[in-house]
């Protein structure tokens, strides 16, 4: 999806990719950092895959592999794709420097629009967040970033199950339940239990498109793959 660039100053993750299924157990591993045999650094995390990928995000390459993968495999995957990598590192940059306005006299994306950011001193730190307008009050008069995305989560914890449930509803689907998440490479993910979760930012896009979103989690519950069946 093509809109995530909008987010890009907001949710600092690379572009999240189709939402995959999740055990409701999950073991991947964290990251390592390391540093190729031709100098590009990168994230190493191991997984259940069994190919190497290459993902670049804000915090810049990730190599996702599987835990038998030989570290020379690695270093020769990135080394077929430096051109590549340094191409895709160079625009995410751009793009990053042009869309972080996370400031007074920024904007905010907020179901699709975007909002000028408003930084007004006062005594009452709050955020006011609506269709309209995104107006912050804080002591020192600068914008507290963690106070403005707790606001935008507060409002996700409320819109997006909704949406959830009123669609499991009307189309007869054995949803359990419906949590938040903070991933920072998918939209949103389903269980075998039956749950979903969806990324709080999602109420930063498009109604239409988060809508799809939903869809498309909510499909998996009754067809846990993306086959063609799916």
């Amino acid at each position: 999806m093509s809109f995530w660039r909008e987010l890009l100053g907001q949710v600092g993750s690379a572009p999240p990719r189709l939402p995959k299924i999740q055990d409701k157990k999950s073991d991947l591993e964290k990251p390592t950092t390391r540093t190729s045999s031709v100098g590009i650094g990168y994230r190493l995390q191991r997984v259940k895959r069994s190919s190497i990928g290459l993902v670049i995000t804000t915090d810049g390459l990730l190599i996702r592999a599987p835990k038998w993968t030989p570290i020379y495999e690695i270093d020769a995957a990135i080394a077929e794709r430096q051109i590549w990598i340094e191409t895709a590192t160079a625009k995410q940059q751009a793009r990053l420097s042009q869309m972080a306005e996370l400031h007074d006299g920024g904007h905010v994306l907020f179901r699709g629009q975007k909002l000028r950011i408003e930084v007004r001193p006062g005594e009452i730190e709050a955020v006011t967040l609506t269709q309209d307008q995104c107006v912050v009050v804080s002591r020192d008069g600068r914008l507290d970033r963690k106070r403005l995305d707790a606001e935008i989560r507060r409002i996700a914890a409320v819109e997006l199950p909704n949406v959830a449930r009123e669609m499991a509803l009307a189309a007869a689907l054995p949803l359990r339940a419906v949590r938040l998440s903070s991933a920072r490479t998918l939209w949103g993910s389903c269980t075998i239990d039956h749950d979903v979760r969806l990324n709080f930012r999602l109420i930063q896009l498009p109604p239409a498109l988060m809508r799809h979103v939903v869809a498309h989690e909510l499909a998996h519950l009754v067809e846990f793959n993306h086959s063609k069946r799916f």
